[in-house]
């Protein structure tokens, strides 16, 4: 059966790929899991001409992808299948999907996967290819004979990370030399694991995986990390140093097979401060960039999102990472309901402890997280368009402007020092600043985030061009 897997191109209220661009590995794990099948991946954030690959494929399955954000771009992408031909079977799945599927209760949809796919797709594929009833197909839902969207039997299977085959990327090798991180491109991503034990607010992540977490063995980590071919990889994982030993070995697996790449990972203060050595293993080896989830400027905003770190341990995890010469991206939430004041002191914190390249982020009530259930009422929208981290969907204590203003000014660097010290170190390049400088410069003109604001944006009646976003973690 030919099958194509779609990753839809971003709103444009979101341009995540001004920073990062990163590969829809997700699909490639997907394809990996029929191999018995002619499977293609579509990436419309660098080629949107469906129609023409509809024609030339002629897929009889076609499955979509979507964060909160692509919503609106996943449903017209599955309308457009649908008006191409009304015998392709579509399917939408990925973490909206699961925890909101009652989006995508449409004409154009033919169910509607839930979780992981290792615990469905093969049996979905299996059912639509023999032509057999999807209601014995576990993990989804499908349509009754009234045409109501019924769900069937959750299934309960484990998935094993480490019999899992390797992502598919040569399905995606005429995009490869496109996909970035910062200033690495092209880049590679590698899960390692699935899942997070922690609860905070803002997050998805522990509803998804209903609060397990899974790893993969080193071995396999290893395998995957052979098969790459760029010289830059960053783990996607939402704590990869969550498990001392088994990074531990896998450190001694990527130097005892002579691996030469730069890795990128994204970590948990409390995991850095409690293993200090294990970072140093790795920067040995190639670790040279940390995302770190910082959230905030003071204990006050970490118990407001319920980020169960304090603010020292994030402190010293920034100077374990600093002493080791690791760039650090820190990942920051802004409030709606934040006062001048409150802005201030975050500038503040951010230029005190030097963090070169920083992102801020407004606090959103994402589908599925706890913020959600807790404030659904006071949305000031449902588009979700919105909903990508850069707009504020609550109402904000100061007026809007001058919210825009704050916040868009957060990201005017006023000391460049650290960014020379990174040059000198050989971390960055006169061409990775200017680069920076330029993203900078876009992220701060306020103007354009109140263009596509919910309430300032309908006012106007304009929607303007891409804003530079980041991931919603």
């Amino acid at each position: 059966m030919r099958i194509l897997l779609v990753q839809p191109d971003a709103p444009a209220t979101v341009g995540f790929r001004t920073v990062a661009l990163p590969e829809p590995l997700h699909l490639e794990m997907v394809a990996a899991l029929v191999p018995e099948h002619d499977v293609r991946i579509l990436d419309m954030r660098l080629d949107n001409d469906l129609e023409a690959v509809l024609r030339n494929f002629g897929p009889q399955l076609v499955a979509v992808t979507a964060l909160t954000p692509e919503v609106c771009a996943a449903q017209q992408v599955l309308q457009q299948v649908k008006s191409f031909s009304a015998e392709i079977f579509t399917v939408v799945g990925g973490h909206h999907a699961t925890l909101v599927p009652k989006d995508f209760f449409l004409p154009q949809v033919d169910a509607v996967a839930l979780g992981e796919a290792e615990v469905m797709f093969r049996e979905l594929v299996a059912a639509v290819a023999n032509r057999q009833d999807l209601h014995g197909v576990s993990s989804i839902f499908c349509r009754n004979d009234d045409g109501v969207f019924v769900r069937n039997t959750l299934s309960e299977r484990h998935v094993n990370l480490g019999e899992l085959p390797l992502p598919r990327r040569d399905l995606t090798k005429d995009y490869r030399s496109e996909y970035f991180f910062l200033f690495d491109k092209p880049d590679t991503s590698v899960a390692t694991s699935r899942g997070c034990p922690f609860r905070c607010k803002f997050c998805s992540v522990h509803e998804f995986y209903h609060g397990s977490i899974n790893q993969m063995t080193p071995a396999r980590v290893l395998a995957e990390i052979l098969a790459v071919s760029s010289d830059h990889i960053t783990f996607v994982d939402d704590n990869f140093l969550m498990n001392r030993q088994r990074e531990d070995a896998l450190a001694d697996l990527v130097k005892s097979h002579g691996v030469r790449k730069r890795f990128s990972m994204e970590c948990r203060t409390d995991s850095i401060v409690r293993h200090p050595e294990l970072v140093e293993k790795w920067v040995n080896i190639g670790l040279y960039a940390v995302l770190l989830g910082l959230e905030g400027g003071n204990d006050k905003m970490l118990k407001d999102v319920n980020k169960s770190c304090s603010l020292q341990t994030n402190d010293q995890a920034i100077r374990i990472l600093q002493h080791n010469g690791v760039i650090i991206w820190g990942a920051f939430i802004v409030d709606p309901v934040w006062t001048d004041d409150d802005f201030q002191q975050l500038r503040d914190y951010v230029s005190r402890r030097e963090i070169t390249h920083a992102q801020f982020t407004i606090l959103t009530p994402l589908p599925g997280t706890q913020l959600y259930r807790d404030r659904r009422e006071e949305l000031l929208t449902d588009d979700y368009a919105c909903f990508d981290t850069l707009h504020a969907v609550l109402s904000t204590r100061l007026p809007r402007e001058r919210f825009y203003q704050n916040f868009a000014d957060l990201y005017r660097q006023r000391n460049l020092g650290p960014y020379y010290e990174l040059v000198q170190a050989g971390k960055m390049t006169i061409e990775d600043c200017r680069r920076g400088k330029a993203m900078l410069d876009a992220l701060a003109r306020w103007e354009r985030y109140a263009e596509n604001d919910p309430i300032l944006g309908h006012r106007s009646g304009q929607r303007t061009s891409p804003l530079p976003s980041f991931s919603t973690r």
